[in-house]
């Protein structure tokens, strides 16, 4: 019974010094959400399509296949003619095809003269090795595709494209402190979509005549301005706000809303770069990004 008595008090003297132990602090909120973000493979690289002023040869055109007339879609394996000139045999070609939007909707006022600055708009679909000359006719060998090739489709010399430098890791500010070193737009996504998210290709009316190159990254951005988001949107500035017990019932302020803080919609990384566009795969994004926002190309430390 001694022991018990002489211990207690040693087990409680340890516990009073545990409590005054200093306590390591909570962790400080962090705004910054960091995400997995998703890697563009060759598929992304090689058939993410652009937008370009510079001049495309549409000379070289693909006149058919194997069973021509009865096939006109063509896949990886299948042997086509080309009819055209200054072709060699060895040679890579891309084939690519210029496509418009069937849509006469614009997602944004001025869309449409907007890609019209940018230029004529590219579908990547796919790749041949020229196997043969005959005549004015190229054989040649489909090695890759990112769609069906047909008849009309035009070819081009294969351009090898660089390296992404992608970040496996990324960090977002949700509501960016200061702006991007370039502002610009998204005016057109692939196939034309008008609501696009992770893995999806956008158009950006900024390319090389701003200094952008690939591997470098976008944040799309929108705000509450009523005049700057979608029109359907800012119907809502019309609508009854706060609650049925309230004295003095709140009101959007039009004013108030166009000074809001921008909030980062996503991220995108740059695949292809021309004079006057940039096209960029969108590798995360925290809510459906819109064909018309704004894009910010982000600072160092993706800030």
């Amino acid at each position: 019974m001694k022991r018990v008595i002489l211990v207690a008090p040693l087990l409680l003297a340890v516990v009073a010094v545990a409590q005054q132990a200093p306590q390591p602090p909570k962790p400080a909120f962090q705004s910054n959400l960091v995400e997995r973000a998703q890697a563009p493979t060759y598929s992304d690289i090689y058939c993410s399509g652009f937008v370009t002023n510079e001049n495309i040869n549409e000379q070289n055109a693909v006149a058919g296949g194997v069973n021509s007339p009865n096939e006109t879609l063509y896949g990886t394996g299948a042997h086509i003619f080309i009819n055209g000139s200054g072709f060699q045999e060895g040679a890579l070609y891309s084939i690519v095809r210029p496509v418009r939007d069937p849509n006469h909707y614009e997602p944004f006022a001025g869309q449409k003269s907007a890609i019209s600055a940018m230029g004529e708009t590219y579908a990547d679909i796919g790749r041949i090795r020229v196997v043969a000359l005959r005549g004015s006719m190229a054989v040649a060998e489909v090695e890759f595709t990112c769609q069906s090739i047909t008849v009309g489709d035009f070819a081009i010399p294969f351009r090898e494209h660089g390296p992404v430098a992608f970040r496996k890791n990324t960090t977002m500010e949700r509501f960016p402190s200061g702006p991007g070193r370039v502002s610009a737009r998204i005016v057109l996504a692939r196939e034309f979509d008008t609501m696009v998210g992770t893995g999806q290709k956008v158009y950006i009316n900024a390319g090389a005549d701003k200094g952008i190159k690939v591997g470098d990254y976008f944040r799309a951005v929108r705000g509450n301005d009523p005049a700057k988001i979608d029109p359907v949107d800012a119907t809502a500035m019309k609508a009854p706000v706060g609650d049925d017990t309230q004295v003095h019932a709140g009101k959007v302020n039009k004013a108030i809303a166009a000074q809001m803080p921008l909030r980062n919609l996503g991220q995108m990384i740059v695949l292809n770069v021309t004079p006057t566009s940039s096209t960029a795969m969108i590798t995360n994004a925290l809510e459906p990004i819109q064909v018309g926002d704004q894009v910010e190309l982000e600072n160092e430390g993706g800030q």
